[in-house]
């Protein structure tokens, strides 16, 4: 289903917003000139720079869904996605392998990818492996005892005393006991702590694998791994009973991405770049106003921004969330467009009550996205609040957890959302 909008009548509180088919008198909210200049205002032509208006195809409520439809196919994904994939084996959607690739008792999460020790000394590798360029992936770690994280290959074999690190092919941090492992152990690292972020980082073209922690470079652990036919390298982790993680193959944006290295599992490109189109289109809105006294666009703080049923607006915005609701459901969406840009507004410091804006966005959301997409979109914002509040450094003035709790308590002053 599409958005509340999107081709149909609505009628929200005193609100109404008349479908495309029943054809509305459009000059009976601004006339025909106002409002084509407003509509390109607000959908610039990313390809086509005209001076002149008078070379601008009219746009009216009739032809705007065409004129959006035009501007988000010319998003396109660069080529070296593909490139990327070549070196992968295993399924586009990474998560960990709960079916053959695990040894010991384990308690793996609904979504595949947050797990716990359930006896002595237990392993779990992921789905998918690589054998050529350059990867990363994160652990989230939410316990700090005994775990050993990092790369071992399809014949590894570990069991309850022996896992990764422990075995030939197979290679391990572990901030513990602050060491490195294979086979033999040494000295590595720092000590980790709940809470911290470790970025596992292997390079198949030179043949090393290095760590970070929470953005921190560790230094290159092995420098001579294995390479060549029938290496392919799997993410992989030991862990001792109650030790708890969650892993970060790149389903969310990487909290401390790295130069060079891509994540094993692919971002939505096109529908990031969607997205993020299409907010700019919303912000165009909000910082937009319509002088129909004057008959010309004003300017102004966006900051402040009402909905007053402003039926032009309404409508306006009506098309824009015919395509945003549907990619605000995905929690990589939520959480590297709609959280940044909900946190941004709040960047001016100042009590929360002092950004209606965040209010009347929400406002928004009920009454132009349907139901069911609102409380999934709302779900996953929580969630990627709660996971940014958790692994955030913490700072003598704590002003990471800060910032992401003013969004929270931002979000709950909303009756409706609450």
């Amino acid at each position: 289903m599409t958005s509340k909008g999107g081709g149909t009548a609505l009628s929200r509180r005193s609100y109404r917003l008349t479908s495309d088919t029943e054809k509305p008198k459009v000059t009976g909210i601004v006339n025909d000139r106002l409002l084509s200049d407003y509509l390109h205002h607000v959908f610039p032509n990313g390809d086509v720079k005209l001076s002149a208006a008078t070379f601008r195809k009219p746009l009216n409520f009739q032809n705007l869904s065409d004129h959006l439809d035009r501007l988000l196919q010319e998003v396109c994904v660069e080529d070296d996605k593909d490139q990327n994939a070549e070196y992968r084996l295993g399924p586009a959607t990474v998560v960990l392998d709960h079916t053959s690739g695990f040894e010991g008792l384990l308690l793996v999460d609904d979504d595949l990818l947050g797990v716990v020790g359930h006896s002595n000394f237990s392993s779990i590798r992921a789905t998918t492996c690589v054998y050529k360029g350059k990867w990363i992936y994160e652990v989230l770690i939410s316990s700090q005892g005994l775990m050993q994280i990092g790369w071992c290959t399809l014949n590894c074999r570990f069991n309850q005393e022996e896992g990764v690190g422990d075995t030939p092919d197979s290679y391990a941090y572990d901030g513990n006991r602050v060491r490195k492992w294979n086979v033999t152990t040494t000295n590595y690292g720092k000590s980790w702590a709940a809470g911290d972020i470790v970025s596992c980082l292997i390079d198949l073209d030179e043949g090393k694998i290095s760590f970070c922690l929470n953005s921190i470079n560790l230094g290159v652990a092995f420098d001579n791994i294995k390479l060549g036919p029938g290496m392919a390298y799997f993410p992989a982790i030991s862990l001792s009973f109650k030790e708890s993680v969650a892993f970060n193959f790149g389903s969310r944006p990487l909290r401390y991405p790295v130069e060079g290295y891509h994540p094993l599992q692919d971002p939505p490109t096109v529908d990031l770049l969607k997205a993020h189109k299409l907010l700019g289109y919303v912000k165009n809105i909000i910082r937009t106003d319509i002088d129909t006294q004057e008959g010309k666009l004003l300017e102004k703080d966006g900051s402040t921004w009402q909905v007053h049923g402003e039926p032009t607006v309404l409508i306006t915005l009506a098309h824009v969330f015919n395509h945003f609701s549907p990619l605000m459901c995905k929690v990589y969406l939520v959480e590297d467009v709609l959280m940044n840009f909900l946190l941004h507004i709040l960047e001016g410091g100042g009590a929360v009550e002092e950004h209606p804006l965040i209010q009347q966005l929400l406002d928004l959301m009920w009454l132009l996205m349907e139901d069911y997409e609102v409380h999934e979109c709302l779900k996953q914002l929580m969630m990627s609040l709660l996971r940014a509040y958790r692994f955030s450094p913490i700072i003598p003035d704590l002003g990471f957890q800060i910032h992401y709790l003013r969004l929270t308590i931002a979000v709950l002053r909303h009756e409706k959302s609450r």
